[in-house]
């Protein structure tokens, strides 16, 4: 065996060690890292009428449950395009790397008793449940145990970064897709301060003279995705007095639904909340809350096109 043959040799062995060392030294049990048993296995069944996903040391439950007019999300609504990425991969969880054996690990892993847990409902009525640890920062994937069992693994996939969101991570953002092609009239209000926008056959007016096309154009770019910045907490929410709205915004589009030949297709009231620089807000027909930031307000209620009365 020649000197090139046994530099190769010590190479694959050192890759190997290395490869090996931490799975070694993470699992403090007896008996090494190599029998994995039956690995780590969740599987449901039935039909998810449920997912609550209790937060460490007692910090609360998110609750995703199934209603007859979609899902929720601590009762607001949540976004269903996560909840389908979700449910396509809750209730067929499995895996065979395994981390730590020890009990004395759980706690450090994020999967002691007090740590974040999942509970899957059905609609028949079970529950089953995991817990659900700490990113693995090495090798990607969460720690997960199943109740009363010692043996830690890891879970690879989207499973654990879904089930990491915080209440506002499942609700939907997108609060409003406009067809601008429709778009005929669009009123705005700024405190006393008020315009409106028209489509005429030769282009917009502001009242009536010609609009600021640039300006224009720009609004009309933010109404097929006006999206939140975020949302308010539950007593900013309860505190929020819409009958006493800073500002509103109103696009109507050719129709037949009233006497003015005119159709209601977004209306947003909204409170200036000039502690954090943004606006809360609502649709004029909706109940539930939202954030705008001040460079959304500010492109739908332009300066140029609201004026400052003089």
């Amino acid at each position: 065996m020649n000197a090139r043959q046994l530099k190769v040799i010590a190479v694959v062995l050192g890759v190997a060690v290395l490869l090996f060392l931490p799975r070694l030294f993470r699992d403090s049990g007896e008996g090494g890292t190599l029998d994995v048993g039956d690995g780590f296995s969740f599987v449901v069944a039935d039909s998810v009428a449920g997912v609550d996903i209790v937060l460490a040391e007692g910090a609360g439950v998110v609750r995703l449950e199934r209603t007859d007019a979609g899902w929720t999300v601590d009762g607001y609504v949540a976004d269903e395009p996560k909840i389908r990425d979700l449910l396509d991969v809750i209730g067929n969880l499995s895996s065979a790397e395994l981390v730590a054996r020890n009990p004395s690990n759980h706690t450090g892993l994020g999967v002691g008793e007090g740590g974040r847990r999942v509970e899957v409902r059905t609609g028949g009525g079970d529950v089953r449940g995991f817990h659900l640890g700490e990113r693995d920062t090495r090798s990607g994937g969460y720690f997960v145990r199943l109740p009363g069992d010692d043996v830690v693994y890891r879970l690879d996939g989207p499973a654990g970064g879904y089930l990491n969101r915080e209440r506002d991570g499942w609700r939907p953002r997108l609060i409003a897709a406009v067809d601008t092609a429709g778009v005929r009239e669009i009123l705005m209000r700024r405190g006393e301060r008020e315009a409106v926008l028209r489509r005429g056959e030769d282009g917009w007016l502001a009242g009536d003279a010609p609009a600021d096309s640039a300006l224009v154009e720009r609004l009309l770019a933010m109404l097929p995705s006006v999206s939140a910045s975020g949302f308010p907490t539950e007593e900013e929410e309860a505190a929020a007095d819409f009958t006493l709205a800073d500002a509103s915004f109103e696009v109507f589009s050719a129709g037949s639904a009233d006497v003015t030949g005119r159709q209601l297709e977004l209306s947003i009231l909204l409170l200036e909340d000039e502690e954090r620089g943004d606006w809360v807000a609502r649709l004029a027909d909706g109940t539930e809350a939202f954030r705008l930031s001040d460079l959304t307000v500010n492109r739908l209620l332009p300066e140029a096109l609201v004026p400052v009365p003089e």
